[in-house]
């Protein structure tokens, strides 16, 4: 099956998507944000819509959770969450505070923060991005599958891969890959560049930001530039093969997905495909079976030591089969920036530490009855 790649009319079209949302910055007093509830806040008199990844900005700068958050509000009210919010803010806000100041992020197009970050961050223009993420393509003679720009977050992605970088996982006949580079510019988290690699059996891609070739740039200044080309040219040297992918895959693919892994992944494709999810990620069948054999409800806890009766390997693939080519199989409302952010997501369970079975021992007992006999003592 070829690797879907976009063609240069179309291309052009993203370009000037991208430059269209160009992310606008301001520094802004801490205290003259004000927090209304979750999804908005007051600055000058004027109420302005808040993201979900806004939000969490903001309590990482206060040194909060949204765990914390949540349980609050459930104890009190989102008028008392909003106002604990505030007062904390205040406080670090005054004169003895630790942060007088904030970059507060727009996005053009959806009119919303998309990001609230210290004043001190840097952040790379759209326009720079692109022209250095181009260069890259250019020179490395890699085509592109995606090129996203998510109005929520203000993360633009760019997905392409070098048809000639092909290799192999060694004891696993049907896993060949073809390797390439996702770009990502995040008025967070600034410019990333992350190892993408598209299996070349099913051609889904898959971002993997865990590898060790994975690289932030916060400066295009010349020291910076350099030290970012020779992490490029590293990775091109290995045939943009991730440093450890080889390994991590032969253990994706013989580790059982716990529960709580196989909800994850199924969490990421609802949305889009509600019950048709399943058909990616068997969810249902295996919670049934643990229905039917008397755990009637499980916590996080026992659904991380539950053993589902698919591979991590096999989940893995559900998303980013579906990622890739979901909106060509079934009616779906996924957008191509909620694909890349799917590829990513699923990298993220990839690139976990541990795999929640991963180095579980193994039941020599076959499940046999347990042994009575120190309940038979008297």
């Amino acid at each position: 099956m070829a690797i879907q790649t976009l063609s240069s009319s179309l291309i052009e079209q993203r370009k000037v998507a991208t430059l269209e949302a160009q992310n606008l910055r301001k520094v802004v007093p801490f205290r003259d944000i004000n927090l209304i509830d979750g999804e908005s806040i007051e600055y000058n008199g004027q109420k302005i819509n808040l993201t979900k990844n806004a939000f969490k900005n903001l309590l990482g700068l206060l040194g909060m959770s949204n765990q914390f958050a949540q349980k609050f509000e459930s104890l009190f009210t989102k008028e008392a969450k909003s106002q604990f919010i505030n007062t904390m803010k205040n406080a670090m806000a005054s004169n003895s505070g630790k942060l007088s100041e904030v970059t507060m992020v727009l996005n053009p197009i959806s009119k919303s923060v998309v990001a609230i970050t210290k004043k001190d961050q840097f952040g790379i223009s759209n326009q720079q991005f692109m022209g250095v993420a181009e260069n890259i393509i250019d020179n490395h003679g890699m085509d592109v599958t995606n090129w996203s720009v998510d109005p929520g977050t203000g993360i633009v992605t760019i997905n392409a891969f070098n048809p000639n970088a092909n290799f192999a996982v060694q004891g696993l006949s049907n896993e060949v890959f073809t390797g390439g580079v996702t770009f990502q510019n995040s008025p967070k988290d600034g410019f990333q560049v992350l190892p993408y690699i598209n299996r070349q059996w099913c051609t889904n891609g898959l971002t993997a930001p865990m590898s060790e070739e994975s690289y932030t740039l916060n400066s295009l200044d010349q020291g910076s530039m350099e030290k970012f080309f020779e992490n490029m040219n590293n990775l091109r040297k290995n045939n943009f093969a991730p440093t450890g992918f080889a390994d991590r895959v032969r253990a994706a693919h013989n580790t059982p997905a716990s529960l709580n892994e196989l909800q994850f992944a199924h969490n990421l494709i609802e949305p889009f495909a509600g019950e048709r999810a399943d058909n990616w990620i068997p969810l249902s069948e295996n919670m049934n079976a643990f229905y039917k054999a008397g755990f009637e409800s499980l916590n996080s806890n026992q659904m991380k030591h539950a053993k589902s009766n698919t591979s991590v390997w096999d989940v893995i693939n559900g998303v980013t089969h579906f990622a890739t080519h979901g909106a060509g199989i079934i009616d779906t409302n996924m957008q191509d920036y909620n694909a890349s952010d799917l590829m990513v997501k699923s990298g993220n369970l990839f690139g976990k530490k541990s795999f929640d079975h991963e180095n579980t021992m193994p039941d020599l007992f076959g499940g046999r009855e347990l042994v009575r006999n120190g309940s038979l003592l008297n």
